[in-house]
């Protein structure tokens, strides 16, 4: 008889949105960032066309596609209505696939999970709530991974970026320069950006910028910091080069966005 092996803790930590979308207008144009953490969507109807970071994509019935961090997302409606799921996830240990692979044909068997998931989402808060969210989220996840069988793994180019990734989300206070991530890596400048676009579509310190000025937005809208406390704490020694950068990111100043929220 096989021995039992242990299950491990759940990589989920949070669960910030589930819902499902409708676009009716053919040709509707859109330009979106994507949620700070894993944010998985799954079209139900309709036909998009997108670029993602500069790579073109055509989502359709039944296309999952893997957002992570923040990336920068503008497209247009090509067949109404464009229907579609969406989950927003914080997952800090859970490595997305690489970028190449972010899109996912043929996952329409999940439409299932996610509309239960869904469901369980708009129950009143509970404990049980919570439980059956998080149930359905790690079916859904292992139902991606179980599509994937025939997949090509991870390439090592890519996970040696994650790793990199994660010590740098480490030092999110402090300014971290290109030098340190190749001393911290033991590789070269050319070997970290060649990892860097395979796993994210992007160059290293413009990666590592969209992820200081990610977590820099969810403090803006869901804490009560200032705008200095919030800039020192993700690496900005001045406040005025802060509000440049993410106006630049997200059309509005931060002081707006807290305004509006």
């Amino acid at each position: 008889m096989p021995i039992p092996v242990p299950v491990g803790p759940s990589p989920v930590e949070s669960i910030r949105l589930v819902e499902r979308f409708t676009r009716p207008e053919r040709g509707y144009a859109f330009t979106a960032t994507s949620l700070p953490g894993h944010l998985i969507h799954l079209v139900v109807s309709g036909e998009v066309e997108q670029t993602c970071n500069g790579r073109r994509q055509r989502l359709g019935p039944g296309t999952a596609v893997w957002y992570h961090e923040d990336e920068w997302v503008e497209g247009r409606v090509l067949e109404a209505p464009w229907v579609y799921y969406s989950v927003n996830f914080a997952a800090p240990t859970l490595h997305p696939p690489d970028f190449a692979q972010r899109l996912l044909p043929g996952r329409s068997a999940l439409a299932r999970s996610f509309a239960a998931l869904h469901a369980a989402w708009r129950q009143p808060p509970s404990w049980a709530r919570d439980c059956r969210c998080q149930s359905h989220l790690l079916a859904l996840i292992a139902g991606l991974e179980a599509h994937e069988a025939n997949r090509p793994p991870a390439s090592p180019v890519g996970k040696l970026w994650w790793d990199v990734e994660a010590w740098a989300r480490q030092q999110i206070e402090r300014t971290v320069t290109l030098d340190d991530l190749c001393r911290q890596s033991g590789r070269s400048p050319n070997t970290l950006a060649r990892a860097c676009r395979e796993a994210v579509g992007l160059a290293p310190m413009k990666r590592l910028k969209q992820i200081r000025l990610s977590l820099a937005r969810g403090l803006v809208l869901y804490s009560d910091l200032n705008m200095t406390e919030i800039a020192l704490r993700v690496g900005y020694a001045r406040v005025h080069e802060f509000s440049r950068d993410y106006r630049k990111a997200y059309g509005h100043p931060p002081t707006t966005e807290r305004g509006a929220r």
